[in-house]
């Protein structure tokens, strides 16, 4: 029998928002599935995380995202 293992790391990334970006622009960017769930599920993760700062809001240049994923 074949035993595989699988070694996930959690990535933090650092992401300062350009003009024209949106949370939708940046979930297609940084989700590592292509799926349309997975990168609204990945987007809406990106809004949690960073709930203190954006709340119900887009994004706006110059503002320092919390993008976190596993690799």
């Amino acid at each position: 029998m074949r035993r595989f293992v699988l070694v996930l790391v959690l990535v933090a990334i650092q992401h300062i928002c350009s003009p024209g970006e949106t949370l939708q622009s940046l979930a297609e960017e940084y989700c590592p599935g292509s799926r349309i769930r997975q990168v609204a599920e990945f987007r809406e993760g990106i809004r949690e995380l960073n709930y203190d700062a954006i709340g119900e809001n887009d994004v706006w240049a110059g503002l320092v995202l919390e993008i976190n994923r596993w690799e």
